[in-house]
């Protein structure tokens, strides 16, 4: 199995070539399961600008391009982590500065965040807003509608990410 591989390589959550490359060539290299990295069913679940999302056809799409490469090409099974960054969200992608925010301004500036509590991730984070039942609905049929969208893309697993801090997770630490 090749584990979920965060690569902050999308554009507006849109998986690029390079998406098709690393993966396909897991898949080519003999591997049982390929699964994609984390991807956010909303632009404000992600952790930083550059992760991919799965809110929206045209990233269905781009996906389906990759899962139809694995199946036509391999014997690989093809799974899609999907998660929300919650209060680990709109952060510099690892290479700029890990875990930190965004700029303030600017084409990739904070975007607000959700969580189980109002509370930071680390100190330099901003605070979350605690989610509400309406959020959580609100979520959850996003959640849904990421995942329907999963499925006609065509994927063989899909995974729940609830770690690392994220917003499933924060709901239990």
């Amino acid at each position: 199995v090749v584990s979920p591989m965060a690569t902050y390589s999308a554009v507006d959550g849109l998986v690029q070539d390079f998406h098709l490359v690393h993966l396909g060539a897991r898949a080519l290299g003999g591997a049982g399961l390929v699964m994609v990295e984390m991807t956010s069913p909303t632009p404000e679940g992600r952790i930083t600008p550059a992760c991919t999302g799965l809110w929206n056809d045209a990233q269905r799409d781009a996906l389906a391009r990759i899962v139809d490469f694995t199946h036509t090409q391999s014997s690989a099974k093809i799974g899609l982590q999907l998660g929300h960054s919650g209060p680990k969200g709109s952060t510099q992608v690892g290479w700029e500065a890990t875990d930190e925010p965004l700029p303030t301004n600017g084409p990739h500036a904070n975007w607000p965040l959700l969580a189980a509590s109002a509370v930071a991730y680390g100190e330099q984070n901003q605070v979350p807003r605690a989610m509400s039942r309406e959020d959580m609905t609100l979520l959850t049929q996003q959640f849904v509608a990421a995942t329907l969208r999963a499925v006609q893309a065509g994927f063989d697993w899909l995974e729940l990410h609830c770690a690392h801090g994220y917003l499933l997770s924060s709901f239990i630490s």
